[in-house]
């Protein structure tokens, strides 16, 4: 199978590199990635300012490698379309930290993969939750020799999967389940840091405020009790239920 690999940490990050050595095995890959880390970028692409392309190399991989000056959404959309590269799937990952609830909104990784599917494209997006230990090497090998079964879930087309292995070694994974979107809220505040030139700038710490139930069957549940988790995600978000309901108040108003 022909292999588009990308993500946003950049070419250069472990995740990608254990990603590539472990599908490159058995398929044939090819890498379009950030040339710098793009991590929070969403679906973002580059408008003002022109693409760089170059060529680069990741060590221990023997596969074609480019690096973009732009977007995770930028590296599908320009591979797709300008470098005649034609892929059966594209894989996003291994992203640094996972992927899980309504971080995907904001997440790099997986609008790779959404851009993928709005070319047509199955896609996958892969992440790792990470603290101080990280294990790239044991999830990468998992996920290539279950690729067939991951791939087998892309049931339709212009939908794509959202996939989160949990930080700790191989032979302690649980199981895989199928999961829902945990909600995911972080706190709004800012704080005040002095900038190296002068002056003062703000940062947000992005501390998580909600705790999944442990009653629930959310994606956050289950990567906190071990498991690999799986799901199903599509770019359009209109609330078709809220839509009808809407329609019907004003035909009746207007």
């Amino acid at each position: 199978m022909k292999i588009l690999v990308t993500n946003d940490d950049g070419y250069f990050a472990e995740g990608i590199a254990a990603l590539v050595k472990e599908l490159s095995r058995a398929h044939e890959v090819i890498v379009c990635a950030p040339k710098f880390n793009q991590s929070c970028v969403g679906h973002g692409l580059t408008l003002k300012v022109p693409l760089t392309v170059e060529e680069a190399s990741i060590e221990g991989a023997d596969v074609k490698v480019y690096a973009i000056g732009g977007t995770p959404a930028d590296c599908v959309r320009f591979a797709i379309s300008m470098m005649d590269i034609h892929p059966d799937v594209v894989v996003s990952g291994i992203n640094r930290a996972g992927n899980i609830g309504t971080d995907v909104l904001y997440s790099g990784t997986v609008s790779a993969a959404e851009e993928a599917a709005m070319l047509g494209l199955p896609a996958i997006a892969v992440s790792k939750e990470t603290t101080s230990h990280d294990f790239f090497p044991d999830a990468a090998s998992h996920f290539a020799e279950n690729f067939s079964l991951f791939f087998g879930c892309l049931t339709k087309e212009k939908r794509l999967l959202n996939i989160n292995y949990p930080n700790i070694p191989r032979e302690e994974y649980r199981g895989i389940r199928a999961a829902y979107l945990a909600e995911q809220v972080y706190s709004s505040e800012y704080k005040k840091v002095e900038l190296e030139g002068g002056g003062f700038g703000y940062i947000t710490p992005s501390e998580k405020i909600t705790v999944c139930a442990e009653t629930d069957t959310c994606d956050e549940k289950y990567i906190r009790d071990g498991f690999i988790t799986v799901t199903p995600l599509k770019y359009d978000v209109t609330d078709y239920e809220h839509l009808a309901k809407i329609s019907a108040y004003i035909e009746k108003n207007y």
